[in-house]
């Protein structure tokens, strides 16, 4: 008998004294040229030895045919994996798991603790006994839970409750070894002091990632581990991270180390006040700016934005002053761009409409996004306010710099692209399973938005056509219908016809539509029909109406109405999913004018109407052609010729516009909110046209979902039981989940693929926006039909520290 079996056998027979049956896995093969000399060794002493040989069944007949009451002592010797062994754990569960082992002193603490807990040792450590650096790894696994050799998480759960294993570590004698596996693995040189391993941690990965050596006293050693635990950390326990971060940062200002260093080049993400730091010196750099350098400035600080909004207290909803940011520089970019080509050439009408259908409709984007992202952040940053001004005044020189040379070419060729009036003719097939939304005031770069939100599921295609004149909405809506538009004043009013008949209101448009085929209802007649009620109408032509965005911008004098324009998208992208599911096929997007969103005109911009003109509105003013009207350098005249080319048969009228965003003297209406004029924001007028293929009838799926309540961790796991007649789905239903508080999102939105059975996601709350907060409120919405699946509101039970308010939460 070798050495090695005889001393196996000797420290079995030890064994056998504690207990009656032991199995023993080798899923390594090591012992197996060794069990028969293991066999021979135990005879002696009536231990019978079974070997696996690919057959638990077998195994399991030799005992119930020799021994089936287990009176007997026995040794199953099964050299596969433990988690192999499924079909064996009814034997196991009534014996101990032999490891072998003997090179360790098997009377030390820590021997001694894991023959107290050898059912929790992983398999791939069962040789623990052979060598200390597996008995180490053997230790800690079982000390703090886990299945393999993780120092990571080892450490994230030590400072998540040290005092739960601080005791443990010191009784059996393993101080040593945990200092000694954070200096090796992150050149930590604290031991047990929760505070202390932090420190190192976290200033770690501001020595590696930042532009200053100040703190490098306080930093592991070991740099670039330091900075992948600390990511590991911020990833897998944030909300512990936050509270060592901040009690860490209690003692640093990090905020004032980065204004000192006058420096954006940090990509620390370690402390929340790096981001303060580095937002303070972006405001400063663009307040300071001068004026004319803002792009210039701007296209600088773009990577800085865009990193820190990919960054921890970014994602965790303490930065969200980067939000505001983020679209302020791409409009200032944008900006900067059509400011150097306008500089460059003159361009003519026509060659204005191509680049801003090209590119510069962004602008516009890019401005509403960071008027919204304006009215949606609280957060009280010094600076942001200046800057709003100067970003206001930048894109008020934009819009002048695009619409004076727009207005110098349209008195003689008024019709940038195909006229409003060809609309019906040229997108407004009668037939079945066609939509057409007509959405007042939607103006092109609203339609791009729209474009994208439905790109991922839709062919389409998005044109824009030169509005009828008066960009207005009595108008625009008339320019839709079949026939000749006509324009005319009679007792100082605008009168409107369409093949002579009046349609000045909105009940003569439905009918004039309605007798051409069509069905006419309100947008909100769509949302609020049931999916079931729609799915079982006929799919006929309709025409969809919507004054949603215009009723913001005449009723909100502020910012807040160009801030909820994007919301009437969500609604346009909503109903056109759920008629697609009603059996539509093709939709139509329109609007009868677009409109300007400026801020409070200067004087300079406010101009005198004709005196003898009868109808004078904000942009535009009207008379009869006859009327001697004193021409004005600032505004521009159209009479019939000029009317005739955009499809408007109008002989007896003249029309006067103010030049680029200037207005006419005159009572009423909104202050900044402006259409009927000839700016190319209120003459685009988008056509947008989404195709889909027919949807095939597919069996209902009921859900059923479960949400932890009360919510206590920011990683939230949500469970979906998808039920349905269908053994699997013809086409995966995906849903998206969200988070929020009172209608404000306090999470990054998740999606989640379907499949017959069982579902889960997870989503992370920002901690940021949960403090002081009772409940959040989570839906459940499916990407096809956009129809909510579920919403609830469940209890908030979280503790952690919230600086701003002084208590835990």
């Amino acid at each position: 008998m070798g050495d090695t079996a005889a001393r196996i056998v000797t420290e079995l027979r030890e064994k056998f004294h504690r207990h009656d049956v032991w199995v023993w896995y080798d899923s390594q093969e090591t012992y197996t040229g060794a069990i028969d000399d293991i066999r021979s060794g135990l005879a002696a002493d009536d231990i019978n030895v079974a070997v696996y040989e690919d057959s638990f069944l077998e195994l399991k007949h030799r005992v119930w045919k020799e021994d089936p009451d287990l009176d007997e002592q026995w040794l199953f010797y099964v050299p596969t994996s433990k988690n192999d062994a499924e079909w064996f754990m009814d034997i196991h569960s009534l014996g101990k798991q032999y490891r072998t082992g003997a090179d360790v002193d098997s009377s030390s603490p820590a021997s001694q603790y894991l023959i107290e807990h050898e059912s929790a040792i992983p398999d791939e450590f069962s040789t623990w006994g052979q060598n200390e650096a597996t008995r180490r790894k053997a230790f800690f696994c079982v000390l703090f839970g886990t299945q393999e050799d993780n120092p990571a998480e080892w450490i994230l759960r030590y400072l998540d409750d040290p005092d739960a294993y601080e005791e443990t570590i010191q009784e059996y004698g393993q101080t040593d070894d945990w200092s000694a596996l954070l200096d090796e693995r992150y050149g930590i040189s604290a031991s047990l002091d929760p505070e202390d391993i932090a420190t190192e941690i976290l200033f770690g990965e501001v020595a590696v990632s930042s532009p200053t050596s100040r703190y490098d006293e306080l930093a592991a050693d070991e740099r670039i581990e330091s900075k992948r635990l600390c990511e590991y950390w911020q990833q897998h326990d944030p909300a512990t991270y936050v509270e060592y971060a901040r009690s860490v940062a209690a003692e640093y200002d990090l905020k004032t180390a980065v204004l000192d260093s006058g420096n954006v080049d940090w990509h620390s993400t370690a402390f929340r006040g790096i981001d303060e730091g580095l937002v303070r010196l972006c405001l400063d750099r663009l307040n300071d700016a001068d004026y004319v350098d803002l792009p210039e400035i701007a296209a600088d600080l773009h990577s800085v934005v865009s990193e820190r909004r990919r960054g921890f207290w970014y994602e965790e909803g303490y930065a969200g002053y980067w939000d505001v940011l983020a679209p302020a520089l791409s409009a200032l970019d944008g900006i900067g761009d059509a400011q150097t080509a306008l500089d460059e050439q003159v361009f003519s009408p026509s060659e204005l409409h191509d680049r801003y259908v090209a590119d510069w409709w962004t602008v516009d984007r890019d401005y509403r996004q960071y008027i919204q992202a304006t009215t949606e952040d609280a957060a009280p940053v010094p600076g942001l306010s200046t800057l709003k001004n100067r970003i206001t005044q930048q894109y008020m020189d934009f819009l002048k710099a695009v619409n004076r040379p727009l207005a110098e070419g349209l008195g003689d060729e008024p019709r940038l692209t195909t006229p409003q009036t060809q609309f019906f003719d040229e997108y407004a097939a009668t037939n079945e399973k066609t939509a057409i939304f007509i959405c007042d005031g939607l103006r092109y770069e609203l339609a791009e938005t729209l474009r994208d939100e439905l790109s991922y599921d839709f062919d389409h295609q998005l044109e824009a056509v030169s509005a009828a004149l008066p960009s207005v909405t009595e108008v625009g809506m008339a320019a839709h219908l079949p026939g000749q538009l006509g324009l005319a004043v009679e007792d100082d009013e605008l009168q409107i016809t369409v093949d002579g008949e009046p349609t000045e209101n909105k009940q003569s448009r439905v009918d004039r539509f309605a007798r051409a085929g069509f069905e006419v209802a309100d947008l909100t007649d769509i949302l609020d029909t049931p999916l079931e009620d729609l799915q079982t109408a006929e799919p006929v032509p309709r025409i969809l109406y919507s004054g949603i965005i215009d009723k913001l911008g005449e009723n909100i004098d502020d910012d807040e109405a160009l801030a909820r324009a994007e919301g009437h998208v969500t609604q346009v992208q909503k109903a056109i999913q759920r008629l697609r599911y009603a059996g539509y096929e093709r939709f139509i997007v329109t609007a009868d004018h677009g409109f300007l969103f400026t801020d409070r005109l200067s004087d300079d911009l406010k101009l005198d109407a004709p005196d003898l003109a009868p109808i004078v509105k904000r942009r535009f003013a009207a008379a009869d052609v006859d009327t001697p009207l004193v021409g004005d350098a600032e505004y521009i005249t159209l009479e019939s010729a000029a009317l005739e080319s955009l499809g408007i048969d109008a002989p007896n009228v003249q029309f006067l516009f103010p030049r680029s965003v200037a207005c006419f003297r005159a009572r009423g209406g909104n202050m900044r909110y402006f259409h009927g004029g000839i700016s190319i924001q209120e003459l685009l007028v988008p056509c947008l046209t989404v195709t889909t293929e027919e949807l095939d009838e597919s069996a209902s799926i009921s859900y059923d979902v479960s949400i932890p309540d009360p919510i206590t961790n920011t990683i939230v796991s949500i469970d979906v039981e998808a039920k349905s007649e269908q053994v699997s789905f013809d086409r995966t239903p995906t849903l998206e989940i969200r988070a929020s508080i009172d209608d404000e999102p306090v999470a990054d939105p998740v999606e989640l693929e379907i499949s017959p059975g069982s579902n889960s996601a997870s989503i992370r709350l920002k901690q940021g926006a949960l403090a002081g907060e009772s409940s959040v409120t989570f839906e459940l919405v499916s990407t096809d039909t956009r129809e909510t699946i579920e919403r609830r509101s469940v209890a908030l039970d979280l503790l952690f520290g919230d600086d701003d308010m002084g208590f835990d939460v």
